[in-house]
């Protein structure tokens, strides 16, 4: 069976003991669906009331799948009894974009058009952390360190965001205002990429940390190929200002 183009995807990770993938999809149908992935037979469905699911995530032990909405988030329990929402995230006003989830599972990250980024503690309630990014967000990808998160905006930046420094430690504008649709890191932290709205792609290396050898996305950002020229890494305006106020003046 074909699915629609216009659905969600989102594939579970390949379990330990050799499960068939978790399979999900949903839309603007209000409805996530659960499939056999050898068979294309739907197998569960979960209703989703209050908007469109601009997209699902599912965790890395595949007991819940996250499904972003407008305005808000709800996290579902996959192998319960009856389905119902265990969690409704409130918070943005606008479509949420993007979400994701830490390694362990114990927070979550989402991203909306409200053009901010939260964080969410899972065994908390409310929102922990917030960024504002000054325009919509289309995605996000969290570095595997953990510690740094990558959004890219309707304007054309990408910025990265420090969770250790609880700031942006780094921004791109690789084509000028042209959309960022999408990002992603690679799995062993190598390399990071970015897709615009004109259909350009831009790749960088990812340097390691100071003094260290774990990559981190800020540490050093090496254009490695595109399909456009790409301009340089720009300092975050907050960085620069502190650092020209140290800087010592010129005798007059």
């Amino acid at each position: 069976r074909t699915l629609s183009a216009a659905a969600r995807r989102v594939l579970g990770r390949m379990s330990d003991s050799g499960q068939s993938v978790l399979l999900a999809t949903a839309g603007y149908d209000h409805t996530i669906r659960f499939w056999e992935a050898p068979t294309g037979v739907c197998y569960k469905t979960l209703q989703h009331p209050d908007s469109q699911v601009n997209q699902l995530q599912i965790t890395a032990d595949r007991q819940r799948i996250a499904a972003a909405g407008n305005p808000s988030l709800r996290l579902f329990e996959i192998n319960s009894g009856p389905p119902s929402a265990l969690t409704t995230y409130d918070g943005h006003t606008s479509n949420v974009t993007a979400v994701g989830f830490e390694a362990d599972g114990k927070w979550m990250y989402t991203a909306s058009e409200d053009g901010t980024l939260k964080l969410w503690d899972l065994r908390a309630a409310g929102c922990q952390r917030e960024y504002e990014s000054g325009s919509p967000i289309n995605s996000v990808a969290l570095h595997p360190n953990q510690v740094e998160i990558v959004s890219g905006d309707r304007d054309g930046n990408i910025r990265v965001w420090d969770l250790a420094q609880n700031a942006c430690s780094a921004e791109l504008v690789p084509d000028g205002d042209k959309s960022i649709q999408s990002l992603s890191i690679a799995r062993d932290a190598s390399t990071l990429a970015a897709a615009n709205v004109r259909g350009s792609v831009f790749l960088w290396r990812l340097g390691p940390a100071p003094g260290c050898g774990e990559s981190r996305a800020s540490a050093d950002l090496e254009q490695c190929g595109s399909s456009a020229e790409p301009a340089e890494p720009t300092e975050p305006a907050e960085a620069r200002e502190a650092r020209e106020a140290r800087a010592p003046s010129a005798a007059g």
